[in-house]
């Protein structure tokens, strides 16, 4: 019996194709320059593999936003018990959530992924994907701001486990459906 994809533009296409295709792009496919290797390889490879199955760029931004505020935050925080609880700098977590927007940003453009002036990929004069991804961040902060704010509420305690990540995700699914339906993607 054979496999066949039902949903986005390749309708039809049966999964042994989809395959080839992918592990094909992935053979051909440029270096990027960016902040963290994986961080570029999985990013590029989700715009990607969401462009394939035919999500629009806005929805796919979003949750690259919330990757790059969770990545910025994991990492302040990782330094942070490195250095025995002393942040690196004022502001430490603002700072790495700005220089982690940027080199996602920078990443987009070198691989070619931003920049497009296709009708397409443009939203309110934007790139798709670069709207997604500011919007996404500043929803991912706003997810956290209010984790902190529920906690402080309560006494320092949260009112569910993995409190945090729920709440950004939620909000993230959110924003994302928005787009999917303002976009109709």
């Amino acid at each position: 019996m054979r496999k066949v994809l039902q949903m986005g533009p390749f309708r039809g296409v049966t999964l042994k194709f989809a395959a080839a295709a992918a592990a094909s792009a992935l053979a051909v496919a440029k270096p990027v320059m960016a902040h963290c290797p994986l961080c570029a390889a999985a990013t590029a490879g989700g715009v990607a593999a969401t462009r394939f199955l035919g999500v629009d760029d806005a929805v796919t931004g979003t949750f690259i936003g919330g990757f790059v505020v969770s990545t910025a935050l994991w990492f302040g925080t990782w330094l942070k018990k490195k250095r025995n609880g002393k942040e690196l700098m004022p502001l430490q977590s603002a700072v790495f959530v700005l220089l982690s927007l940027a080199f996602t940003i920078l990443t987009l453009y070198l691989a070619r992924l931003i920049g497009s002036t296709d009708p397409a990929y443009i939203m309110f004069g934007v790139d798709k994907l670069v709207l997604g991804t500011l919007v996404g961040t500043a929803v991912t902060i706003g997810a956290f701001e209010l984790h902190k704010r529920i906690k402080a509420a309560n006494g320092g305690k949260s009112i569910m486990p993995f409190q945090g990540v729920l709440l950004a995700l939620l909000c993230l699914s959110i924003t994302g459906a928005v787009f999917f339906f303002v976009t109709g993607a």
